[in-house]
């Protein structure tokens, strides 16, 4: 999980620098009055306009992917996304390949980080997060960008 100011974002180019490379050109047009949808940036990489209102935590909730990551970011608004790992949770919805996540039930609090305009997150697969939890009277327009587990440079051993 990487947490982090947007100022910072080049930074990280090298844990996936193609995918890196075309998230950053597509931030540079992001605005939060874009129209909401699905947006490819080429090799596998696209991004999700969303435009909704924050919910409560639900312990039923906490999710991970195993062929994506997220790239977490808002253009507009304020919501807290739940970290959590998941080793000796329960399943509450197994494995959907077609739409590669699972859910868990959460033990205790988890780690809230705060995702404003300007800051972002990234959860690689097998990372739990809950995202979108905040207040419901606040409008959000955020990007998650998914990004295939196969674009991550492997670490040397």
């Amino acid at each position: 999980m990487i947490y982090d100011s947007l100022k910072n974002f080049a930074d990280y180019a090298g844990i996936a620098p193609a995918a890196w490379k075309a998230v950053a050109e597509f931030l540079r047009t992001a605005t939060p009055d874009m129209a909401g949808g699905c947006h490819e940036l080429g090799n596998g990489v696209r991004a999700l306009v969303q435009k909704y209102h924050p919910h409560a935590a639900d312990a039923d909730k906490l999710e991970i992917h195993r062929n994506f990551a997220d790239i977490q970011l808002l253009l507009a608004g304020r919501e807290s996304i739940i970290y959590s790992a998941i080793d000796g949770l329960d399943t509450v919805v197994d494995y959907v390949p077609a739409d590669d996540y699972a859910l868990y039930r959460m033990a205790g609090a988890g780690v809230p980080l705060e995702l404003v305009p300007g800051n972002f997150s990234v959860f690689l697969p097998g990372e739990g997060h809950m995202p979108g939890v905040g207040c419901p009277d606040s409008d959000v327009v955020k990007v998650v960008v998914k990004v295939p587990a196969e674009a991550f440079v492997k670490a040397a051993k």
